[in-house]
């Protein structure tokens, strides 16, 4: 399954769908609009150089979201090195676990992910579509009312927040809402 995703302008969806999609349907619309882009079931906002024209922008996106890469070591895996500060004794026991250091990390933090509590999945969704909203709508009425509705599951107070917000937008984060409230009644 691919992902979908957005693409925003002026508090309205442009585009929504494959990278590849929007990219050609925004240039499509006006050649010099640089839209926000959010992956539509994260909330996580896509970074797009937007200079050039369709083909230039497809051909700009990171392997991760799309794109190509020449780059050294596993970038069709989305492998990448980053720091990792851990106490002594903790170095000394992934030194002993199979695969090392890296592959015993990769397996912890898959297996936490694969083992989340329901109190977690709630948390990180609440955070994503908070943000989501922030970006958006952060300087707007409602916006603060929204935010608190969100993190209360109070679903009359979050409809009256997001009341005077454009529709198709309002559809957006309304059904979000409505999937993290499922989560907290134990529906999901």
């Amino acid at each position: 399954m691919t992902s979908q995703y957005l693409a925003l302008h002026q508090r309205s969806i442009l585009a929504q769908g494959s990278l590849e999609h929007l990219v050609t349907q925004v240039k499509a619309i006006n050649e010099n609009i640089e839209p926000i882009v959010v992956d539509a079931e994260t909330c996580k906002r896509i970074n797009i150089d937007w200079q050039g024209d369709a083909q230039t922008v497809l051909g700009k996106l990171s392997p991760k979201d799309g794109g190509t890469s020449n780059k050294r070591g596993r970038p069709k895996l989305g492998v990448k090195a980053k720091e990792v500060t851990l106490l002594p004794r903790h170095w000394e026991w992934l030194a002993t676990q199979r695969g090392g250091a890296s592959a015993t990390l990769r397996r912890l933090v898959e297996e936490a992910r694969n083992n989340a509590k329901p109190e977690d999945i709630i948390c990180m969704q609440q955070q994503q579509l908070d943000g989501f909203m922030l970006v958006i709508f952060g300087d707007e009425p409602g916006f603060e009312e929204a935010s608190r509705a969100l993190y209360r599951n109070s679903k009359v107070s979050f409809e009256s927040a997001i009341a005077t917000w454009p529709t198709e937008l309002k559809t957006f984060v309304m059904q979000k809402f409505i999937k993290i409230s499922a989560l907290h009644n134990g529906e999901a």
